[in-house]
């Protein structure tokens, strides 16, 4: 009975994997950021945008000085606007950590820009 159970828990994990469910989403281009970013909140024009080495994070800066942090979740991307949130470069990494609770603390590679981005926030 426990066999079958957890036979068919691992058959169900492979079959996920397998159709795709475990990927997480990439960035094509910094540009593809600031229309997720812009298509998440009404209003928010995107101006300046830096996308994460990996591609698969970025942030994106608007016209009224809002920052938004574009991440995956899942195989989806969320938004968040991260302006006022703890900022610290870490290992030239972009730490970010915001106020809101079921959002976790964010390291992004942003290279030498993470220092700019910081000071923004």
């Amino acid at each position: 009975m426990v066999w079958t159970s957890l036979f068919g828990i691992i058959t169900l994990v492979f079959l996920a994997r397998a159709l795709g469910f475990s990927k997480v989403p990439v960035l094509a281009d910094a540009d593809a950021a600031r229309r997720i970013a812009e298509d998440a909140m009404p209003g928010f024009r995107g101006t300046d945008m830096a996308l994460a080495v990996d591609r698969r994070s970025a942030l994106v800066a608007a016209r009224d000085g809002r920052v938004a942090l574009v991440r995956p979740h899942g195989d989806r991307w969320v938004v968040r606007l991260v302006n006022g949130a703890e900022a610290q470069v870490e290992a030239g990494k972009l730490r970010i950590a915001p106020s809101e609770w079921l959002f976790p603390p964010a390291v992004i590679d942003l290279g030498p820009a993470a220092t700019t981005w910081a000071r923004r926030l």
